[in-house]
């Protein structure tokens, strides 16, 4: 397959997301109090911080919210792939309907929070005096009416950038350098999630041996279900089509991730069988993945 193919079979299997998620804090660096606790220790100034809790933390609205938004960024870092630090992953065309149908659910249930959160608004900045005394500044509290708008949920997606997409003002030579600069970091950049995609299978299967191969180690049903959904996904990220990670993963599927969490718990050969192919799965991964050294 020339470079050239290569490049557009990279295209036509892959695309960038940006997941874009805005909140408001509902905390706030208090320089005065943080000035009166330093100078009552005699500490240097930038010894500490104080952030008031603007609303209690237990504030069943916000804290809802708060914990879906953790949610959907973890999922969001599941279903794709490394790309770069601008805060773009590469989300495969085999995902995008999953990828899609998840991200519009959570958006839905991130906008019925942000009504809950909303509503429930008002009376927390009316308990907020009360509540921080001497530390209450209405300047930290957004008007009722801008609390909304405080909180975002976006989706941004982009074709990879391909050769022959620059229409510049250039000499040949110069648009030519900048094509061969922008595939180099495509290609570098697609290595590096499928990396990533090793990484993944790699780090799970290790810890799956760590805590078998332990005979008194605990572990919760996740050990397993965590790596059942792991290789469901893997089927979908594997961008470049590599057969030794589809093997890999189908190894794993079927050796490990269908086993019954109790059994491994009660049945001491079980696990040290299950124990035992996770070694030899780590070892014949190795051949295609070396981990980093921490």
């Amino acid at each position: 397959m020339t470079t050239q193919t290569k490049e557009i079979a990279i295209h036509n299997r892959a695309m960038l997301v940006a997941l874009r998620i805005s909140t408001w804090t509902a905390r706030k660096y208090d320089k005065k109090v943080t000035k009166e606790v330093t100078d009552s220790h005699n500490a240097v100034a930038d010894a500490g911080r104080f952030n008031k809790m603007l609303i209690p933390g237990d504030a069943l609205s916000y804290k809802a919210l708060m914990q879906l938004v953790g949610r959907v960024r973890t999922e969001h870092y599941a279903n794709t792939l490394a790309w770069s630090d601008e805060g773009w992953r590469l989300l495969p065309t085999a995902n995008y309907a999953t990828y899609t149908q998840f991200t519009r659910q959570r958006k839905a249930e991130f906008m019925t929070l942000l009504d809950d959160f909303a509503t429930e608004y008002p009376s927390l900045k009316q308990n907020a005096p009360a509540r921080l005394n001497g530390m209450y500044n209405e300047a930290d509290y957004p008007p009722i009416s801008q609390i909304r708008g405080k909180f975002g949920f976006y989706l941004d997606f982009s074709p990879l950038p391909a050769n022959g997409d620059f229409r510049l003002d250039l000499p040949a030579s110069e648009i030519a350098r900048i094509e061969a600069d922008t595939q180099s970091k495509v290609t570098s950049a697609v290595s590096d999630a499928m990396t990533d995609a090793w990484k993944r299978l790699f780090d799970c299967v290790r810890h799956i041996h760590e805590r078998l191969s332990t005979p008194d180690a605990r572990f919760h049903d996740t050990l397993i279900s965590n790596a059942s959904d792991l290789c469901d996904v893997l089927k979908r990220l594997n961008v470049t089509g590599d057969p030794n990670l589809e093997a890999m993963r189908a190894e794993v599927e079927r050796y490990i991730a269908q086993s019954d969490p109790d059994e491994l718990r009660e049945n001491t050969e079980v696990r040290q069988d299950t124990a035992s192919v996770a070694e030899d799965i780590i070892a014949r991964m190795s051949g295609f993945y070396t981990p980093e050294v921490a």
